[in-house]
Order: C-alpha cells, then structure tokens, then sequence
C-alpha cells in the first residue's frame, strides 16, 4: 500500500523548497486545533507531557493490534520511560490519575485490584489518529504521495501507525531534549503554539544564526486570550526568548534570530522524518495483519 512512498533524513528533509510549505499546512492546523480545544492539547504540548502522552499512547495502540501486548499500566509506562531523567514514578501516576480524571483513558475491568491497566478513550484515539492524519497530509505536500487519503479510506493503519512513531520519537533524544534556542517554549505547555506563531511568517530559511528576521506577531495579551492562559505567563516566556537574544522588538515591528528558526526546522524536520518511517511501516504491517485475517 505504501509503494514507492518516500522515507526521510531530518537534515536532508529540512533543506527541501518545500519543506517551509509542509511545516506552513501542518502548523496552521495545529494552531487551530489549539484555539478549539486548548485543554486537550495541553497533554502533548510540553515535551514532558508529550513524552508521556506519546507512551501511553505506545501501550494502547500496541495493544490494539496486539491484545497479546503489555497493557498500558502506570508500571508500563514507568518501564517505557525509565532511560527519561523528566518523568518520575509519582509524575506517572499522577498524570495517570489526571487523565482519567478528564476522560481521556478509561480503566480496563480485571479480577486483579493490584493492577490497574488503562485504554485510550474513543475521543483520545480520534484526536490523535487527527494528529496523524495532519502530519501526514503535511509531508503529502511535499511529494504529493497521497498518505493522507489513503489512510482516510483506511484509518486501521494508523493503529499500527501510532506505536512505531511513538517509539520512534521517544528514542530520538533530539526531540527529547531541545536546542537551547527553542528549550523554553517547547518546555511549556502554551510555548510550541507561540513558537509556530513566531515562525510561521518566515518563507526562507535563514542564510545564519545571526540573522534577524522580522515576522508578524501578535500582542502578549492577544495570545493569552486566544490560548486561554494568562498575559503575565506569555510575557515570561518571550522575555526568556529575548534574553538569549533570539526574540525582539524594534519601531517596525518583530523579530526572530535565524538560529531559532534553524534549530526549530531541524527539530520539526526530526518528526517529520519519523512519521515518513512510521507510515511506511505500518502500511506494511496493516498489510501482513490482513492477510492473516
């Protein structure tokens, strides 16, 4: 079903024409994701809560095909993320515990009162096979490969797909640990929206670090109001931005340093390249787990 679909390098990737065009469609999407539904994207918009939220989703999907697979407990996903200095065991059980809370897992019912195992809500599932679906629609862009369609007509390959780009990103400890320039934002749960604003005006790729490049930008208090938090906590992260003189403001309006739009494409370059690799995968496994059917 994949064909001849194209698997990419992160640097190879981010230095394509049409890479800006691919990052431009999946950012929009995202930033109007998070307009409707702010408190959902909160659990994948730090790089903790991503990393957690992206095991867990690992377990449950994992299971999904393979109900032989380890169910998604707060001991699983301990083990899933034992190498991660961020997530301790009580940072587990309490984002466990959160979650449900919300209706985002649901317990599985078992004879065994010590050992509590989750899945994923219908809702999580949908909104996360939505996260997919606008990555790969993203790299279709591209090279007009057509994977969004083919998993519109058939979404089951996104269960397969959810656990191999999950592992995939969580073992890529680029993602996992930021370039500095960008550290601050994606460490916060509102960062990585104001950091797609930030950057979604730029066109080219900076020719340096050095360089300043204006972009349009939005006020701090109309970005609190658009993403639900509050004025003082938006200022705090551009003021961190601007210290490592990467943000600024002069009489014509805003800039941005070429070394956070550099590090950021290379970053979103990284899960690119990982969803390229996991899409073709799971077509394949889709394919051998409908022969057998």
């Amino acid at each position: 079903m994949a064909g001849d679909t194209p698997i990419y390098e992160a640097e190879a990737l981010s230095t394509l024409p049409q890479f800006l065009t691919c990052l431009a469609y999946c950012n929009q999407a995202l930033l109007d994701i998070h307009k409707q539904m702010p408190r959902e994207v909160r659990y994948v918009a730090d790089v903790r809560r991503w990393m957690l939220t992206h095991a867990a989703l690992l377990l449950h999907f994992r299971r999904r095909v393979d109900p032989s697979a380890p169910p998604l407990t707060a001991t699983n996903l301990c083990h899933l993320l034992k190498d991660s200095s961020m997530v301790s065991t009580n940072t587990v059980t309490n984002y466990l515990k959160e979650i449900q809370n919300f209706g985002y897992i649901e317990a599985i019912p078992n004879h065994d009162g010590r050992v509590r195992a989750y899945q994923m809500s219908a809702f999580s599932e949908q909104m996360f096979h939505v996260y997919l679906s606008v990555n790969l629609g993203a790299l279709d862009q591209i090279d007009g490969a057509g994977r969004s369609e083919v998993v519109r007509e058939t979404p089951a390959i996104l269960n397969h797909m959810h656990p191999v780009f999950a592992q995939l990103m969580l073992e890529d400890t680029f993602l996992s640990a930021p370039p500095q320039s960008i550290e601050p934002l994606v460490n916060t749960t509102v960062g990585i929206s104001i950091l797609n604003e930030m950057t979604r005006s730029v066109t080219a790729s900076p020719a340096g670090g050095d360089e300043r490049i204006e972009v349009g930008f939005d006020s701090a208090n109309a970005m609190a109001q658009r993403y639900g938090v509050s004025r003082g906590n938006v200022a705090r992260l551009l003021k961190k931005v601007e210290m490592a003189n990467n943000f600024g403001k002069t009489e014509q309006g805003s800039w941005i340093s070429g070394r956070l739009v550099q590090d950021y494409h290379i970053w979103q370059a990284c899960k690119f390249a990982h969803v390229s690799s996991a899409y073709v995968e799971a077509c394949k496994q889709h394919a051998k787990a409908s022969s057998h059917a």
